[in-house]
């Protein structure tokens, strides 16, 4: 998914006249001296001098004062006074900025500009200011400042070295899309309840799961999206509280594999059933989590594709795998896909990582135009 229809942001030059320049000319309209413009608004000399040469502002009191006097409406004389210190203050912030550039350097700038964050790679003040209004913050010290104190809350299952920058990124963009979604409050008990129907959209094509997968966990108060990962984030899926009455659960196409894929999902939904609501939960491998919670979302995940009441038969199974026609069998019997029981086998040992492939169904979200076609850019 990508953000669209970005409106540039640029640094406009200086166009806006002060309101001491203003002044000066309607007095000089007028043929009002400044000192009988202090002696008629009964402001001193030096401030009237002061507000001409921009040294001080109008304020709304002086604006009715000027108003009497000169005939100008006193929302004009405050208009040019806001739009001036406007200016100022732009004017500052861009110089500012100029000196924070190196800061977009720490980002997958490609990524961002494949999904519309940003219009292209360029080091420019414009650039920085679509990022810093991407990430909702007002500078890249607040930036720092706001990822260090999210860091206490985050829980990540790799001992990959992910790039930070490229993480919070990618979980911001996943997070302004999840916002939009539309979904009942959530509900543990609802979300339970779905578990069997979810299980069996995994023998479906990726192009009905893409949209029924969403709409279903919807009705439990969860916020499915599929959003590819940036580089060197070593992301399979994310868990993420928006609110305490809806959740995210962000999916990524990292594995390529549906046996993967449809791990990550239970593995994400047990973060949500089991675990708090201030963690958010950043998973590479969920085969490879370490840590209490990662463990116990494995054994949920594990326990959802394939029930209990399926282990005798899952056994057998995994005694004698072959032929792959006895994996079909089973797949069919649970009502998942064989290439989920393939991945099971393999992860026990039962078969090697190199044998029972084909029958794992291969996906990739940027290739697949239903994708594509339904993407609908979060407005920031």
């Amino acid at each position: 998914m990508t953000l669209d229809n970005v409106a540039p942001i640029e640094y406009a030059p200086q166009t806006v006249s002060s309101p001491g320049e203003t002044l000066k000319e309607t007095l000089e309209e007028l043929g009002i001296p400044q000192a009988d413009l202090a002696r008629r608004t009964g402001l001193s000399t030096k401030h009237i001098n002061q507000i001409v040469q921009g040294a001080a502002a109008i304020s709304p009191e002086t604006a009715l004062l000027f108003e009497r006097v000169t005939g100008v409406p006193a929302n004009v004389w405050n208009t040019l006074e806001a739009a001036w210190r406007t200016q100022q203050v732009r004017q500052e912030e861009y110089d500012s900025l100029v000196s924070q550039i190196e800061w977009l350097d720490k980002f997958p700038l490609a990524d961002l500009v494949a999904r519309n964050v940003l219009p292209d790679r360029s080091k420019t003040v414009a650039n920085l200011r679509r990022l810093l209004d991407f990430f909702g913050v007002a500078n890249p010290s607040v930036a720092e400042d706001l990822w260090s104190g999210y860091s206490a809350a985050f829980r990540r299952s790799t001992t990959a070295l992910p790039n930070e920058y490229a993480t919070y990124a990618w979980l911001r963009l996943c997070v302004l899309m999840a916002r939009q979604l539309q979904c009942e409050p959530y509900r543990r008990e609802t979300l339970h309840d779905l578990l069997p129907s979810i299980r069996g959209l995994s023998r479906k094509e990726p192009e009905l799961w893409m949209a029924q997968l969403p709409e279903i966990c919807a009705r439990a108060g969860v916020a499915v999206v599929f959003s590819p990962a940036f580089k060197n984030t070593h992301l399979s899926g994310a868990t993420r509280w928006l609110t305490p009455d809806k959740v995210m659960i962000a999916l990524t196409d990292r594995h390529k594999k549906d046996d993967r894929f449809w791990f990550t999902v239970f593995h994400e939904i047990a973060h949500v059933l089991l675990h708090g609501k201030r963690l958010t939960f950043l998973d590479d491998d969920p085969f490879k989590g370490t840590g209490e919670a990662e463990e116990e979302a494995n054994d949920f995940a594990a326990n959802v594709l394939i029930p209990q009441e399926y282990l005798p038969e899952y056994d057998a199974l995994r005694q004698r795998p072959k032929p792959f026609a006895r994996i079909l069998r089973f797949a069919e019997e649970v009502g998942i896909a064989p290439g989920i029981v393939v991945g099971r086998l393999q992860h026990d040992e039962a078969l090697d990582w190199k044998e029972g492939n084909k029958l794992k169904r291969d996906f990739d979200l940027a290739a697949l135009a239903a994708y594509e076609k339904g993407s609908k850019a979060p407005q920031l």
